[in-house]
Formats: C-alpha cells, structure tokens, sequence
C-alpha cells in the first residue's frame, strides 16, 4: 500500500501523462476564425508594439504569455497551442488537489483523470483560445478559498487574492464570476465556521482577499462608462459580452441557419448521454448526502452554466468549461457516497458507472486528437470549426496555390481581422510583412476610417484579398462602405472547399 506522500507523486506523474496525451498531433484541427483573431492581437503586439490592445478583446493574458513566444520556432501555432496543452496539464494536476479537500485520495485521482479525458477539456486546450487558461485558474481560485475558509491567515489570502486578479485577467469580464465563489461558501458554511470568518480578523483578512479583483472590476467599469459616453466602444470583452450574452448579436444564428444553442444538445455533443446521465445522478446524491463542500462544488459549477445554456441570447459550448471541474469533483465524490451506502454491490456499481464514463468519454477524445471530422460535434460547433466560413479550412490549400502561383502581387489582406493571419500559419515567416487585414497600412498603421482604408487599397493595387466568398459583399461594404465597394474591380483568382462544400474560401483580385 503505498503512503500519503508516494501516492501523491503517483497520482501527479500519472494525470501529467494522461493529460500530454492532448499534444499529440496538435494541429489536426486547422487555425479557426478564433484562434485567427487570437494571433492577431498576439502579432500586434511582435510587430507594432500594441501591448493594451488585448484589453479591448478582453483577453490580455492570452496574447500578452504567447508574444515572447511567437516569434521562438519555425511554427508558432504549435508552440501557443502546446502551452494551452500545459494549462490543461496543470488543471488536472489542479483538479485532483482540490478534490483531495473534499474527499480521499481515490476519488481525488478519479476527479482529476476525467477531467484529463474530458472531451470538453481536450478539444480546448488543443486550441489557441483563453478558455483553458480561465478554466485552470478557476480550479485554482476554488482551492485557494477552502484553505482560506480553512485556516485565514493572511497568506492564505494573498494567495486567493492572486488566483482572483489571474482568473480575472484570463477574460474580462468573466473572469470576474469566481469573486462570487467565497459569497457561495459562506451561503453554504454551517452557521458556525461562517460566523468564524464574518468576525475580526478573519474577516478583514477575507474582504483583503477580494479587494484587488473587485477593484480592477470597478475600475473596468467606470473606464467602460467612461469610453461609452465618449461615443467609443466599451472595451475589456464588454462588447462580445453584451453582444453574445444580451441579444445584441441576434443576427448571428440567421446568419449560419442554426438555432439558438441548447444546453442539453451542447453538453451531450461531447460527453454523450450516458456520461451526462451517471454525472447527475452523481450531482443529485452528492447534493444530498454529502456536506457543504460538494454542495459548494455543484453550486459554483451549475450556476454559471444554467446561466449561459439558459439566460444568454447566443453561446458557443466552449464557455462551459470553466464550470465543469467542480462539477466533475462533486459528481465522484456523490457516487462515493452511494457505493459506500450499497455495500460491495454499491462498489461494483460504481466502478461500472466509472468504466462507462471512461470508455465513452475516452473514445470521444480519442477522436478529437487523431481525426476530429470523424468526433462528434454539436451543429454549431461543427459549424465553426468545420464547415462555416470561420473555419480554418481552405487556407492550408490557399497558401500553397500562393506559394506556387506566378506573379503574386506585393500585398495580400483579408476584409476581416482574422483570415490574413490564419492564412499567415501556413506560410514562411519572410510572408508576414505582406499578409494582413486590410485596415492596416502596409507600414501597420491602423486605417480606421472608410475612406482612408480604400485610398490605401486602391494606391497599392493590384493586390489580392482573401475572404469566405459567402461573406464577400457584406466584408466590401463594412470596410469601404456600398459605395466605396462599388469602386473595387474585383477578379476571382481561386477558391478552396471547406467541409460539406456549403462555404469557399476565396482569392480575388483587385486592379
């Protein structure tokens, strides 16, 4: 039998590899609409020094870990996307600590392998997206809050109080809901640990812990005002936010023909109804015959994901990963406690729950790493990833017809801020320097305005645009406006399939 410290080694050595597996052909699913906006603002910041302009998007930790990287290797893609594979890494390493707070050692070494095979998890972190690194840091802010509830000392709270600020800086502004997980503990506290920590000292060393993230929180919010009444946008995520959350991006689910995401369809998608099924009746026996903790667990889990499956306008599956760790603790510490109430029957019971989970969830998994085409997909996610005209198929093919093509000319944009630099993957980096967004002046200057933009286009012509030929005539009037659109001669030079061969990806000419 091995001792304490031994199976912890064990248990660490064991979850690192089991989550690396993630690593393994790393670029099986091509650069999407996303990732391409991602390397944007990490470029940005290599090539014209726009070190704030993360801000704006709300993801200043994203771009501001992978610019010192960028530029390191031959393929930066992979290297960003390996460092989110080690943000998984660490979750699950994250995972099995905070589940030994709630449960022994078994169950904490289950807790953190699911949540290294969670399709969920090994999808996203196998992507250049700052959800892995929320999701990470999450597990991390719930851990820090049992050892301040534990013991509230005021190390204990400059820890919580980092964890909130990193948590935070991952994506504004929803990093900010795991200020809401110490409100949840004290809800949930029997009466006499919560009187413990709303008296002195301990609940000076409390509000200590919070103080920093609240107040970066108000000063987002006032800047934002601030910005708004000046007739600028919000900043800090506050747009995609609004827009994606409250409806005001309603167009979006017209526009790809799908209906509005069902949480149920989301969730199944990836984790398939059984698992969905073995994992609530978990939750429910954890709820029931557990403590306060696992209820704590399931109560900062399932309160933003009902939130966004339920209240927002539009979402993408992808923003419920951060809620699913504590969910996954929760749900093995609940059949936990039913095979300990069913005697051996209950363990043989268990384990069977337990190997379905694996073998399904696995299997699925396994798909994503090796051939994501054949992994199941929710339609929406299928949409933006595979067939849609964000995807990031089409640009591979796109960049080796450049490559081959006689008289390419000088200069190639895109009319959105993420096709140059998805295309920008797939070409040597002597490339970059004639490959971007068409707002952009060859010299980097940014051309925010219409006219400015289609002088700086029609004084460099010819040139060669890039852009889903679904999206030609809306991308031509935003930029330039109907009738600046009207003054480009456009030739249709190539275009390359995407999945289903309901979009293309095009190559058109400008004189």
């Amino acid at each position: 039998m091995l001792n304490r410290h031994t199976f912890g080694i064990a248990a660490f050595a064991a979850l690192l590899f089991l989550s690396s597996l993630a690593s393994v052909h790393l670029t099986a699913l091509p650069v999407f609409e996303d990732e391409g906006s991602q390397l944007r603002l990490i470029w940005r910041i290599v090539e014209a020094g726009e070190w704030l302009q993360p801000l704006a998007d709300g993801k200043p930790l994203e771009a501001w870990l992978m610019a010192p990287l960028i530029r390191l290797g031959p393929q930066p893609l992979v290297m960003i996307r390996a460092l989110h594979v080690l943000s998984g890494m660490i979750g699950a390493v994250l995972t099995y600590r905070l589940a030994l707070q709630v449960g022994d050692r078994w169950m904490a070494l289950t807790s953190g392998a699911l949540f290294a095979i969670c399709p969920f998890v090994v999808y996203l972190q196998r992507l250049a997206l700052s959800d892995i690194f929320m999701c990470t840091a999450g597990i991390w802010v719930l851990l820090r809050v049992i050892g301040l509830i534990r013991s509230a000392t005021w190390a204990n709270s400059a820890w919580l109080a980092i964890a909130l600020l990193l948590a935070a800086l991952c994506k504004f502004p929803v990093g900010f809901v795991f200020l809401t997980s110490m409100p949840l503990a004290l809800v949930l506290l029997p009466a006499a640990e919560r009187r413990a920590l709303l008296h002195q000292p301990a609940l000076t060393r409390v509000a200590a812990a919070h103080a920093p993230a609240a107040a970066l929180a108000a000063l987002i919010a006032v800047v934002a005002i601030i910005r708004v009444r000046h007739g600028q946008p919000p900043g800090f995520g506050l747009a995609d936010l609004l827009g994606v959350g409250l409806g005001q991006y309603q167009g979006i689910t017209a526009a790809i023909g799908l209906p509005r995401p069902n949480l149920i369809t989301e969730l199944t998608a990836q984790l398939s109804w059984p698992v969905a099924a073995i994992g609530l009746i978990g939750l429910a026996a954890s709820a029931l015959l557990q403590d306060w903790r696992q209820r704590w667990l399931i109560a900062t889990g399932a309160l933003p994901m009902l939130t966004i499956g339920l209240l927002a306008s539009f979402w993408f599956s992808r923003y419920l990963l951060f809620t699913l760790p504590p969910l996954i603790i929760a749900a093995a510490s609940g059949w936990q406690a039913l095979a300990s109430r069913w005697g051996p029957f209950g363990q043989s019971v268990k384990f069977a729950a337990l190997a379905l989970c694996v073998a399904l969830m696995g299997l699925q998994s396994v798909r994503l790493v090796v051939e994501p085409a054949a992994a199941r997909w929710s339609p929406l996610d299928r949409f933006q990833y595979f067939e849609g005209w964000g995807s990031g198929y089409g640009y591979a093919e796109a960049a080796q017809f450049i490559l081959g093509a006689p008289n390419v000319p000088q200069l190639i944009y895109s009319l959105d801020g993420h096709s140059a630099y998805q295309l920008r993957n797939y070409l040597p980096a002597a490339w970059g320097a004639r490959i971007g967004p068409v707002e952009y002046a060859p010299d980097g200057t940014g051309l925010r305005d219409k006219a400015a933009r289609l002088e700086n286009l029609l004084s460099r012509a010819p040139v060669w645009i890039i852009v889903a030929e679904q999206l030609l005539q809306g991308c031509l009037d935003s930029d330039f406006g109907p009738a600046g659109a009207r003054q480009l001669h456009l030739r249709r030079i190539a275009a390359f399939d995407k999945p289903g061969a309901h979009t293309q990806l095009a190559i058109y000419e400008i004189k």
